[in-house]
């Protein structure tokens, strides 16, 4: 069952109307309300307008100007503007809508909560770099863009908390949902109800900006929720049982429900996780907090702590911390978003949620810009002496990739779209191939059309890239994740030939919180721990440990590099799936590849999944099975038939309710029983995330809308785009290969030659 938007909380379909009025109407009205309120606090409620002001200057500990005030922030260069604080351009005249005394009382704590924080940023300990701890914040990069933001968000929540208590007090109607703008979120980040000049456009926005007339989706802005959230205290703390005592450390749960059992799926290829991975940086990449200038925060002793630090609790006994006597993981928060709502903490997408090839090119136009060559359309690149072409070298000495060894050799870790890019070689040789399929079809392009620029070279690319990147997901990923018959009953499956006409700009695109921070995690059960690697030169075949290909992606300078990593992604099987994850996952993640550690000190991916599940509030499993249509257990024996029954034992043993069951684990212990590989639950949530990134995609690749649309001509080209054919035109050495690279060879899928796999033409796009 696909599920629908029904949470009030954020983004409704009816969102309330706002009126704007002029600067002359508000001095009229402000005076009007002056003097009314002064002859009621005259002849009526001088004793509530006390506890009105007693409740607001409690909290915030300030006075505050009742007209305008101002606050210039300096430290750190996290923000630099000036603050007045006056009421936004909108009138929300829904029944929530904030007074001017609920509202100048959140401007006051906001201001507090956002001076206290940035203190706070000034006094954070650093993590040591380079350490498997800093490798993993720099995984989850943040820009310094978005740490603006996230003060933003800070300060809203500090808004919501003094006004919901006041109204309580005073026993009035919840303020959630209201509208709020204080100006905090700069940039324009109050998008949705703003009014952005938006023209018709052939291409896309790098940001996802102008696809949709309320901005869904777009790059900088919060994950939608399809359940309200589940904080601790219901604002922003994270989770909890619902006895309200702690939930079981995640580190606890990842040892006993998620140990290693190696499998193996032999239906299907590592390159399936592979591309997910890379597809999945493209539409969600998390906030997460941080220090002055975007430095990262340590969490765990000798650290002195921050509001923002949530470390997975580490028992005695444990297999890989008592070695360092550690007593915690480090773990920080992800980053609050700015929703110029007054409501619970949400999450920050850096991202846009559109399938555009952002992870290619940049979200930002400025990111862009920087990977572009200025020639002939193409993306910028280095060239190796022996002429072949790999990703521009990082420029960032601090990304806990680059070595000073591999440097002096003249080797460095590379820059792409997204800054995630190095975490593992298959993944940087996924995004290699995607940038040489562009350069590939700009050239093409420039041969067929000479008289195009740079500019209409780059962005027809880049708009051919971004069509073949939507297809081989819902072509060729999809359909073995959620099962063909997942796909046929809701609404997946491609056309064949013709425009597909189901785009509904009702639709949000955007992004759910369950989807980026629990369901499209479930790949890093499907990695064995050792991958067979064939040395293509040289005929012979290792194995490596997985943890040893993380932030290691030098062998790419290697003449046989991308053939030898191709080879392994289409040639290693995944694991089934289950709750098990191979320990270098649980165990050695993001140590030092190079490095001979006697003593282990990698973090548990499995643990930080969980704990990142807890962060941003997601309800416990349970809820999210009634939210998909499936039975709601009252008791651990109502999942006998739905969970493995191992996985169950442990679960039952390690949390007091059945409703505390992290989502995570719970969703993964799921007996599949759709065709695809995931339970119904996942199924369900992907489902929905699929559907709606297609539905709310004005830009989706077979729409009929002009002016974007491609031609029927050139989409029937498009629909001959294979991920096999793009790795035999961009790969070295690649000669054979299955035509359908994520299922393993067999009598329907056997290896072939590249000449025979059917690939596009681009000869329709000839002017």
């Amino acid at each position: 069952m696909v599920i629908t938007e029904r949470t009030p909380l954020t983004r409704p379909t009816d969102s309330p109307n706002y009126t704007e009025f002029s600067n002359i109407l508000r001095t009229r009205t402000s005076r009007v309300r002056n003097f009314q309120c002064c002859v009621c606090a005259m002849l009526l409620a001088l004793c509530m307008m006390a506890l009105v002001v007693t409740i607001s200057y409690s909290v915030n500990h300030t006075t505050e100007n009742r007209n305008v005030t101002s606050l210039t922030l300096d430290s750190g260069n996290l923000l630099h503007s000036t603050w007045n604080l006056v009421r936004a351009e909108f009138v929300d005249t829904n029944v929530t809508a904030l007074t001017d005394s609920e509202w100048q009382s959140g401007i006051s704590a906001g201001h507090e909560a956002i001076k206290e924080r940035v203190t706070a940023n000034a006094g954070a300990t650093p993590l040591i770099n380079p350490s498997p701890n800093f490798r993993h914040q720099f995984a989850v990069s943040t820009s310094v863009f978005a740490g603006q933001l996230a003060l933003a968000g800070l300060a809203e929540i500090a808004a919501t908390r003094v006004i919901e208590r006041g109204r309580l007090l005073l026993g009035k109607q919840s303020s959630i949902g209201a509208y709020f703008d204080s100006g905090w979120a700069l940039d324009g980040r109050c998008k949705e109800f703003g009014n952005i000049t938006c023209l018709k456009s052939k291409y896309r926005t790098y940001d996802g900006t102008c696809n949709h007339k309320r901005q869904w989706g777009s790059a900088f802005s919060p994950f939608k929720r399809s359940l309200p959230p589940d904080y601790g205290d219901g604002l922003s703390s994270p989770r909890k049982g619902k006895s309200g005592k702690s939930l079981p450390s995640a580190r606890e749960v990842s040892l006993r429900v998620h140990s290693p059992s190696p499998s193996s799926n032999p239906s299907f290829t590592v390159m399936l996780a592979v591309f997910g991975q890379f597809f999945d940086h493209d539409i969600t990449a998390t906030a997460i907090s941080q220090g002055t200038n975007g430095s990262s925060i340590a969490c765990c002793p000798p650290a002195t702590g921050h509001p923002e630090c949530f470390p997975v609790r580490v028992g005695p006994g444990d297999p890989v911390y008592d070695a360092t006597n550690s007593t915690c993981m480090e773990f920080v928060r992800s980053a609050p978003a700015p929703q110029c709502r007054i409501g619970p903490r949400q999450q920050l997408n850096q991202v846009s949620a559109f399938i555009d090839a952002s992870v290619v090119y940049g979200a930002t136009e400025p990111s862009a810009q920087y990977l572009r060559e200025g020639v002939g359309g193409r993306l910028k690149m280095q060239v190796t002496p022996d002429n072949r072409t790999l990703l521009p070298p990082s420029e960032n000495p601090n990304d806990g990739c680059n070595r000073i060894l591999e440097n002096l050799r003249g080797r460095y870790c590379f820059a792409s779209g997204d800054a995630r890019a190095n975490e593992n070689l298959h993944l940087t040789t996924m995004h290699l191939l995607w940038a040489r399929q562009h350069n590939r079809i700009a050239d093409t392009l420039a041969r067929i059309n000479p008289q195009w620029n740079d500019e209409k070279l780059y962005q027809e690319a880049r708009r051919i890239v971004g069509a073949q990147l939507q297809h081989i997901a819902y072509n060729e990923f999809l359909p073995i994740v959620l099962g063909e018959t997942a796909i046929d009953e809701k609404g997946l499956k491609l056309r064949n030939n013709g425009y597909w006409k189901g785009y509904d700009s009702k639709v949000d695109p955007a992004i759910a919180n369950e989807f980026a921070a629990a369901a499209f995690r479930f790949a890093h059960t499907l990695l064995p721990g050792l991958m067979k690697i064939t040395d293509a030169a040289k005929g012979t075949s290792s194995y490596t440990e997985l943890h040893k290909m993380l932030f290691n992606p030098y062998s790419l300078y290697k003449s046989s590099g991308v053939e030898d990593s191709v080879s392994s992604a289409t040639a290693n099987f995944i694991q089934k799936t289950s709750t098990h994850v191979t320990s270098q996952l649980t165990r050695y993640m993001f140590e030092d590849p190079v490095a001979n550690n006697s003593i282990p000190c990698g973090l548990d991916l499995v643990s930080l999944n969980i704990q990142r599940g807890r962060d941003h509030g997601l309800d416990g499993y349970p809820a999210w099975r009634e939210r998909c249509g499936l039975s709601r257990p009252a008791k651990f024996s109502d999942l006998k038939d739905d969970l493995d029954a191992d996985a169950l034992a442990e679960i039952s043993k390690l949390y007091m309710s059945v409703d505390d069951i992290d989502l995570y684990s719970g969703a993964l212990a799921e007996l599949p029983k759709t065709g695809g590989l995931l339970g119904p639950t996942f199924t369900c949530l992907i489902t929905d995330q699929f559907t709606r990134l297609r539905q709310g995609d004005r830009y989706w690749y077979e729409t009929d809308e002009a002016p974007q649309a491609f031609t029927k001509d050139q989409l029937q080209e498009i629909r001959k785009t294979s991920l096999a054919k793009l790795i035999c035109e961009c790969s070295d050495g690649i000669v054979k290969i299955q035509a359908e690279v994520m299922r393993a060879r067999g009598p329907n899928n056997p290896a072939m030659s590249c000449v025979d796999i059917l690939g596009p033409s681009l000869d329709k796009w000839k002017e």
